[in-house]
């Protein structure tokens, strides 16, 4: 066997192993399409050092991040020229593309239950592994795909070629769907999303399903599996794994630079009792409740030039702030400013969610109906229920 193909092989067995799909049509699809035919490169970040550096086919280090379980980084700054200027050196920028994690892709290709003949909309074409993906399965005609970025648009559609996939491209801003091609039975975002678009919910036919990624400024990864009814209401759980996605593009945000505009003496410090990852690592089970409490939080952590403790900044559109620092000691101490107390909701929520007994993500759900979106917990006209702010 060659590298590439043990790599693949590889590949797909820790697929199999991680139980993320078991549907032996999807691992057909995984099996037959390969994702380094639509990823002939990617931006990467070295720990300790700026910018991005480009790696690119026939690298070795390249086939074994495109076989890899990463999702992996194909634009910056929506600047197809960046790939150019890399080549001699670093670029900065905002990732605004990519490839999902491949892990992630087929778990939320199985919950979307397509059967034969079902039509399916994609919101975000980027690289057109994932449309190759439903193409396989469904057949190109059933297949509808659109990107905001023309030129992502075209590659994907050049790619797709190659593989003789078909599938309907539009280049669009995704929030406003694919009108001339509804009603369609599935719609799958692979973007985060601030809120679920009506027009989503206008062009799935009755019954059919959406599955979209919430972003709230980079926080929780909740992926919400909702059915629409009659009344056009869109209704469903999240499910139980951790879902994040890059931002629709209107939405993209980068950690917000407030702190840098935050004198030394400004706002009120106190001790707190909870440690800043508690807010701030996606692993950790109540990061998604506290995004949905307080409305999501960009952060940002570093150590002091002068040496002191690591600060943990968590900043929201509002100018509202925190600095959480850890001393040598153990103990925790927050400075906030803005219009919001940040982390007083923070530990607010905290409570609250002791106090529900822990729930895990998929305890919980949204309805979606004349616009207003109201999270619940356990069942939808249950006692518990937030309206997303």
């Amino acid at each position: 066997m060659t590298d590439t193909e043990i790599l693949r092989a590889n590949f797909l067995d820790e697929l199999a192993r991680s139980g993320t799909i078991s549907d032996p049509e999807w691992q057909a699809a995984f099996r037959d399409v390969p994702r380094e035919a639509f990823v002939p490169y990617y931006f990467t970040q070295r720990p300790g050092q700026p910018g991005w550096l480009l790696v690119e086919r026939p690298r070795t280090e390249w086939l074994a991040g495109v076989y890899s379980a990463r999702a992996l980084i194909t634009q910056i700054d929506g600047n197809d020229d960046n790939v150019t200027l890399a080549r001699t050196g670093r670029v900065n920028g905002v990732a605004t593309s990519s490839s999902s994690a491949p892990a992630l892709m087929a778990l939320m290709l199985q919950a979307l239950d397509t059967h034969k003949g079902h039509g399916v909309l994609e919101i975000g074409t980027g690289t057109g592994y994932n449309t190759a993906l439903l193409c396989h399965r469904l057949g190109s005609e059933n297949v509808t795909s659109i990107d905001i970025d023309k030129s992502i648009v075209n590659r994907a559609r050049e790619r797709l070629a190659t593989f003789d996939y078909f599938p309907h491209l539009e280049t669009t801003d995704g929030t406003g769907g694919c009108p001339s091609r509804a009603p369609f039975d599935r719609i799958i975002a692979t973007v985060g999303m601030a809120r679920v678009p009506g027009a989503w919910i206008e062009q799935t036919a009755l019954g059919g399903k959406i599955l979209v990624p919430l972003d709230l400024a980079g926080r929780a990864g909740l992926l919400a599996l909702l059915t629409v009814f009659e009344d056009g209401k869109a209704e469903g759980s999240f499910l139980p794994d951790f879902g994040g996605f890059m931002p629709i593009r209107a939405n993209q945000h980068q950690a917000n630079d407030v702190f840098s505009t935050v004198g030394d003496d400004d706002g009120y410090t106190r001790e707190t009792t909870l440690h800043a990852n508690l807010a701030t690592n996606p692993a950790d089970p109540f990061e998604f409740f506290a995004a949905l409490i307080v409305g999501g939080y960009d952060w940002l952590g570093f150590i002091p030039s002068d040496g002191g403790p690591a600060e943990t900044w968590l900043t929201q559109p509002n100018g509202s702030w925190v600095c959480h620092v850890t001393e040598a000691n153990g103990k925790h101490a927050v400075r906030q400013g803005g219009p919001v107390r940040l982390w007083d909701g923070i530990e607010t929520a905290y409570r609250e969610w002791q106090e529900l007994g822990q729930p895990a993500r998929q305890r919980f759900g949204l309805t979606v109906r004349d616009g207003r979106h109201t999270v619940w917990l356990d069942q939808p006209e249950g006692p518990h229920r937030w309206g997303l702010v």
